[in-house]
């Protein structure tokens, strides 16, 4: 009996989206011949239940340590393929062998924290212990992809495209077609190229970030979707002038240099629970939420060094909106950059040690 969900079809941005992995990484094992996605009428790549077990076949084997080289060879050796129970019990053991490295990494953090405390240095070699400890724990970058072939969009639906994007309460997004590409600039002013995998996907050439359009039955577009891991950071379409409003708001809101209601309070709570190692993730947008659980290790290990908070003074707003705030702790300083939803959700953190003058930006 076929399933409904055997039926489902994912875009080559969903898939990516919905798995954690890059649609670079998607391409790779394609040119490996590790998946070999379906096609729709149009040309582009789709995922299905068959796929999607081979994807997690070959996550498993990365994850044991074989590079895409071996993973083909031995998936390509012939005879049955493992059944999804024994992927599944294999995943366990992985797991708990990344448990257990994850605790060494901590015993070595810790012990570094100690002897940095008592002696006020470290040696050469608990400086590499600690790199080669970091290392171990990182996923592999996949190799740079080659140039594929993929589907032309017509020009007349690249201009439907073109256009303006609110992006939270701050910040524009601006789409431009020149007539021959078209292009995302980001809030940050960083302008990249957007190439197609659907008639709705694209993703960016340079710094990943996978772009969806969101389409209504009659073509119209209603805004796009910032595929950023964890969770989708929305955009509506908007005109010019309401484009205007939220430039001038923002404007304002440099010139009068006022925190947000609510902003150092969750300054205060962010920092508390990385001492504690305890994030609210609920208070935060779900691609913070999954950056902060992947990072959270070194902010650990970052907050346990300053020491508990002495006191928080505001500095002033950055030029996308962010408040900035210098934090006094135990045993140094810290400044800390976050930007608040209108709902009080975090929706950017960034916490970095302040040994001399850092600028106000973002």
């Amino acid at each position: 009996m076929v399933s409904p969900d055997d039926l489902l079809l994912l875009s080559a941005a969903e898939c990516a989206a919905r798995t954690g992995l890059t649609p670079r990484a998607l391409r790779l094992y394609e040119e490996h011949g590790l998946v070999t996605p379906q096609r729709s009428p149009g040309g582009w790549r789709q995922y299905g239940a068959a796929e999607l077990i081979s994807l997690n076949r070959v996550t498993l084997l990365k994850a044991a340590g074989l590079s895409l080289a071996q993973i083909a060879t031995l998936l390509g050796a012939g005879g049955p393929q493992p059944a999804i129970s024994d992927l599944l019990a294999e995943q366990l053991d992985s797991w708990k062998s990344r448990k257990a490295d994850a605790e060494r990494g901590l015993r070595i953090v810790e012990a570094a924290l100690e002897r940095l405390r008592r002696d006020r240095s470290l040696t050469v070699d608990d400086l590499c212990t600690l790199i080669r400890s970091l290392e171990m724990t990182q996923p592999p970058e996949p190799a740079a992809p080659t140039a594929e072939a993929s589907g032309e969009l017509d020009a007349k639906l690249l201009e439907q495209y073109a256009g303006l994007y609110q992006a939270g309460d701050w910040n524009i997004i601006t789409i431009r077609y020149d007539g021959r590409r078209l292009q995302i600039e980001l809030p940050s002013r960083l302008a990249l190229e957007l190439r197609p995998t659907s008639e709705c996907d694209f993703e960016t050439i340079g710094p990943e970030l996978p772009v969806t359009f969101d389409r209504a039955p009659n073509g119209s577009v209603s805004g796009l979707r910032l595929r950023m891991k964890g969770g989708d950071m929305p955009a509506e379409r908007v005109d010019e002038a309401a484009a205007e409003q939220v430039r001038s708001r923002l404007a304002a809101r440099i010139k009068e240099q006022k925190a947000l209601p609510g902003s150092e309070t969750a300054v205060r709570r962010l920092v508390d629970s990385f001492l504690s190692g305890q994030p609210h993730y609920e208070d935060m947008h779900p691609a913070l939420a999954y950056a902060t659980r992947w990072q959270l290790p070194t902010l650990r290990a970052t907050a346990a060094r300053l020491g508990a908070i002495q006191s928080i003074r505001f500095q002033g707003v950055g030029g996308a909106g962010w408040d900035v705030f210098d934090v006094q702790h135990e045993h140094g300083e810290s400044r800390f950059r976050i930007v608040l939803r209108s709902d009080g959700i975090v929706t950017g953190a960034l916490f970095q040690v302040k040994d001399g003058p850092i600028s106000l930006g973002p």
